[in-house]
């Protein structure tokens, strides 16, 4: 009879622990799930946020990809009273794409976004990533969204 308490308990005591911990939260991009690391917060199921960065993963239609990007861009930038809207190429991934990039101020400094947007994996769309440094390379931006958008191969 003790060993069936003492197998009881220990079954409770597991099943227990298992219920207390809970998965890493994870972002969906084009069918693939991505760990959100522990430094970051995930805000909705395609945005994620850490003192290092903030990235949307957004999805729209084809038609959305011909000019809403530019005016987004343009929109943005009177809003936030930006400065140096640029044209980059960039990657989706591994999928050629381009962006806007610009800078704009803010009570901690400049922040500087990239708006990207193509067609990833048969799938139209915007990735909106907003960094504290200006991102000339790979080597500023930092890992997480570097899974999602990057400079070159």
């Amino acid at each position: 009879m003790k060993a069936l308490y003492a197998l009881l308990l220990l079954l409770f005591a597991t099943t227990g622990l298992a219920f207390g911990q809970t998965a890493p939260p994870k972002v969906d991009f084009c069918g693939q799930q991505y760990a959100v690391p522990a430094s970051a917060t995930l805000v909705s199921p395609y945005q994620v946020r850490s003192e290092e960065f903030d990235i949307m993963l957004m999805y729209v239609n084809y038609g959305d990809l011909r000019s809403g990007p530019a005016e987004y861009s343009k929109d943005r930038m009177k809003k936030l009273k930006g400065i140096d809207l640029q044209e980059v190429a960039c990657f989706i991934q591994n999928t050629p794409a381009k962006a806007y990039k610009f800078g704009y101020p803010t009570d901690k400094g400049m922040a500087y976004e990239i708006l990207a947007y193509g067609v990833n994996k048969g799938q139209p769309v915007v990735i909106q990533l907003t960094l504290d440094v200006d991102p000339y390379s790979n080597k500023e931006i930092p890992e997480f969204p570097r899974q999602f958008v990057h400079f070159d191969k």
